[in-house]
């Protein structure tokens, strides 16, 4: 029998609590169990300047509640504890939503797709104004049929759904693009080109996703470098990018330049090249988690990443939320920036201290 869907309810603190009171109930939340969904009652509140619908995430006003007006109910489908990435831009929306002064009824399907579908079918009976589905796979449809209806959807990280009001996500075919320049920009000369070998970790799990951004890799990289041969590895878990990369890497030439569709694939592939041959490897990727960014610290053959931010996510998609309940027109789809950084630029977008010794 399939687990029963994780659900959270976090009403904003009543006024006449303090501070501190807010703080021991959200610790001793109360924990009710019914037909298999786990309920948390925790006090939070909070204000927040809301940006609007571009790209960039800086602050900016928009609709949200007052002290005085029934606090909005805004869904959270997402799965927790799965990966950094995604952990990191829950986290992001939660406390988005938390800083608008919203409820927030939260419910973590894991990794199961029919769980994802349970999740919505309760958001429904939650009478949610809004909700927001992060990462739900490929349930297409059917999410759309049994969530609730006539009201506000931002899909994150997401193939396009029919019924959703916007999209927020990297822009994938750019962030390939970026490494794949950075890549193409290493060789000093057609003849270097020639003697190059492009590698390109794709990952087929997550094929509309890692099709644009291999799209965008071999465009970036054959504008600059058009003479290196190319090779495609499916490997786009940590585990296989390593046997995959060992397996094909004593038959590569010098000049083996590669380009990870995420970071656990470049993880892998750095930890299979020799020690011996280090010098001769290249390695760009998609995401610059944090894992990633500290190996890429004292790493020489990690290159950089194109940063997909995802502690940015909730600035986007909450304030986007936010203006399409108040009857705000909000576009289609919205990007976050990617940014390409290399170890001597990180320290612009993320603090390394949390990052082991070298």
């Amino acid at each position: 029998m399939a687990e029963s869907p994780i659900m959270n309810v976090v009403p904003p603190r009543s006024p006449w609590r303090s501070t501190h009171r807010a703080v021991l109930v959200c610790r001793r939340a109360a924990m009710v169990s019914a037909a298999g969904i786990t309920i948390v009652l925790a006090a939070c509140s909070g204000s927040a300047g809301l940006p609007g619908t571009s790209v960039p995430t800086s602050a900016a006003s928009s609709p949200g509640t007052s002290s005085t007006a029934v606090p909005r109910r805004i869904g959270l489908v997402t799965p927790t504890g799965s990966d950094a990435f995604g952990d990191a831009v829950t986290e992001s929306i939660a406390a988005q939503i938390k800083a608008a002064g919203a409820d927030l009824i939260r419910c973590d399907p894991g990794d199961d797709p029919n769980l994802v579908l349970d999740c919505a079918r309760r958001l429904a009976t939650e009478h949610v104004d809004a909700w927001i589905v992060v990462r739900p796979g490929d349930v297409g449809a059917a999410l759309c049929d049994v969530g609730p209806k006539g009201v506000p959807l931002i899909a994150v990280a997401a193939s396009p759904l029919s019924c959703q009001t916007a999209g927020v996500g990297a822009d994938d075919r750019q962030a390939g693009l970026l490494i794949g320049r950075e890549l193409g920009g290493v060789p000093r000369n057609s003849s270097d080109c020639a003697r190059s070998t492009l590698v390109i970790v794709n990952d087929s799990a997550s094929a509309s996703v890692s099709t644009e951004r291999v799209a965008g890799i071999r465009a970036g990289f054959s504008a600059l470098c058009p003479g290196a041969a190319v090779r495609v590895l499916d490997a786009g878990t940590q585990d296989r990018a390593y046997d995959a990369f060992r397996a094909v890497f004593p038959v590569l030439p010098e000049g083996i330049l590669v380009a990870a569709v995420n970071d656990a694939a470049a993880l892998g592939v750095v930890a299979a090249t020799p020690d011996g041959r280090a010098n001769q490897v290249t390695v760009a990727a998609i995401g610059a988690d944090q894992q990633a960014r500290c190996e890429m610290t004292k790493n020489p053959v990690w290159l950089g990443d194109a940063a997909l931010f995802p502690d940015r996510y909730g600035q986007v998609a909450v304030p986007a939320l936010l203006k399409a309940l108040a009857g705000q027109h909000i576009p289609r789809n919205l990007y976050i920036q990617t940014t390409f950084v290399t170890p001597a630029t990180l320290g612009r977008y993320y603090g390394t201290g949390d990052c082991p010794a070298k």
